[in-house]
């Protein structure tokens, strides 16, 4: 994991983004540009730790302070995705919660995993960080 973990993440599921779409289709707000996601961001300890209860696993954490592109290792950039949703959220109050989201995808994963375009952090990982 990139450093102390604590880099915040801001998620969006993809059936909300419809259900937002279709609300702005029969409101048609005067406002044309509207931020999107989850009103709560979490950190990436946070969201890893929820990858792993998903699937029933403890996540088992090990901290990466070296200058190594993050990328290499980790499928998010090293910036925050933290943005102000509070347009998006006075025409859309609710939201689907992450964790249901995230085990929902996981579900589909399992039967689509041929679908993926993987990219091969667990073999950089064993090749390089794990004797760093």
């Amino acid at each position: 994991m990139p450093e102390d973990g604590g880099m915040k993440l801001q998620f969006f599921h993809i059936e909300d983004l419809c259900r937002f779409i279709d609300i702005l289709l029969m409101k048609k707000p005067q406002c044309h540009i509207f931020n999107v996601g989850n009103r709560n961001a979490v950190s990436i300890l946070q969201w890893v730790e929820m990858c792993y209860s998903v699937v029933g696993k403890e996540a088992k954490i090990n901290h990466v302070y070296a200058d190594i592109d993050q990328r290499k290792y980790f499928s998010f950039y090293d910036y925050e995705y933290y943005l102000d949703v509070s347009k998006q959220h006075e025409l859309m109050p609710d939201e689907k919660d992450l964790y249901k989201g995230l085990k929902e995808s996981f579900m589909w994963y399992k039967d689509n995993a041929d679908k993926v375009n993987k990219k091969p952090f667990f073999e950089f990982i064993d090749s390089t960080l794990l004797h760093c």
